[in-house]
């Protein structure tokens, strides 16, 4: 009777993701006749609305991958749990969490170019590393971060994730009447576009926070443990400067200093590690997660070439006459591809891909639905 249940269970839950892949096949379908019916033009000639570009990436500021630590503009890295089975005899590796992070960038042809944002991007790109660990070895290839890192950056994925969602909720909240709260909601969903605990992330909290901490520093008045009072006034220094510069990590340094007795430990110095940028993509901010891992990493790295589907848009920000685009996510037309196969592989992935997915979810709905009518004895 129980082995019946669990059939009946597992018949509805393949019958379910049946349906949901035939819907997914469907929305492909869409994207790709949407690319297909999108001619590939020049970088110069981009107008306004959706647009496919192809050219090499480049750009001034790039940021190392999590797993291979590369130089890149872009990375995407999906990483898997290993859940041992409910008899101890064996296991299966589970999705975990898929971590999606980086920084503009231009796309370039020879004809001009165009800067992409690739927040909301999906990723069509080869695999660059993969690697486990957590279970006292490592193994795969393009591997450079420890054991240490790796876990460590586990937490700050999940992190990063509840960044997401945070920003999410205060984008649902739309435009508040208040102009102070209003202010106020547009700096939290600039500094959750970064990874809590991240330098940047620090950063923006700090420049938000630098106005109560330097008026409750100066309510507090002179103190009379002249350490402490050192302390005060090295504070006060630092936050005459913009939190992360140079001037504003030496006086909290200072204050630091005098505010911690000797032989104690700072509680303070992975915060200012953090924001001096002197740890990698792994803060020390983050413990390290327990259990078994698998990464797998994919990246837009400099002068490499892509094919982008995107909406085109006003550069908020431009550099030069040359700068006046940006590539990004559209408001109506979501479709948002970044590959690096060339338009006609492209075309001719995506039309396989949903082909794949309509036929295999149509496939396994009727089979699962004849499974549960025979079970139910309707069939």
């Amino acid at each position: 009777m129980a082995h019946n249940d669990d059939l009946i269970t597992y018949a509805a839950l393949g019958f379910g993701i049946g349906l949901y892949t035939f819907y997914k096949g469907f929305r492909q379908y869409r994207n790709y006749l949407l690319i297909a019916d999108t001619p590939e033009i020049p970088i110069r000639s981009v107008p306004m609305g959706f647009v496919q570009v192809y050219g090499k990436a480049q750009g001034e500021k790039t940021i190392p991958s999590p797993v291979s630590h590369t130089p890149s503009f872009a990375y995407k890295v999906v990483i898997e749990r290993w859940k041992t089975d409910s008899d101890g005899r064996g296991g299966h590796w589970s999705h975990h969490r898929t971590d999606v992070d980086g920084v503009g960038f231009y796309l370039t042809d020879g004809t001009g170019k165009v800067l992409v944002d690739a927040q909301g991007a999906e990723f069509d790109l080869p695999q660059s590393a993969r690697c486990e660990a957590g279970s006292g070895r490592t193994a795969g290839t393009g591997f450079a971060a420890t054991q240490q890192e790796l876990l460590q950056y586990v937490s700050q994925a999940d992190a990063h994730w509840a960044g997401g969602l945070f920003q999410h909720g205060l984008k649902a909240v739309g435009p508040l009447g208040d102009s102070r709260k209003e202010q106020t909601r547009q700096g939290f969903m600039d500094v959750f576009q970064h990874t809590p605990g991240s330098p940047e992330f620090l950063t923006g909290m700090m420049t938000m926070m630098a106005p109560r901490i330097k008026q409750q520093l100066e309510s507090m008045g002179p103190q009379s443990d002249p350490n402490h009072e050192m302390a005060r006034q090295n504070a006060l220094e630092a936050l005459q400067h913009p939190p992360g510069s140079p001037e504003f990590m030496e006086g909290l340094r200072r204050a630091e200093q005098m505010a911690v007795k000797p032989g104690e430990t700072n509680p303070f110095d992975a915060l200012t590690r953090t924001l001096g940028g002197a740890r990698g993509p792994a803060s020390g901010l983050f413990n390290a997660a327990s259990g078994r891992y698998r990464f797998t990493e994919y990246l837009i790295v400099p002068d490499s070439s892509y094919d982008i589907s995107g909406t085109c848009v006003e550069n908020p920000h431009p550099k030069d006459a040359n700068d006046h685009n940006m590539i990004v996510r559209g408001t109506h037309e979501k479709e948002f591809l970044i590959s690096s196969k060339t338009e006609k592989q492209l075309e001719s992935s995506l039309r396989w891909r949903a082909f794949l997915m309509v036929l295999g979810g149509a496939i396994l709905s009727v089979v699962c639905m004849a499974v549960l009518l025979g079970k139910l004895g309707l069939l």
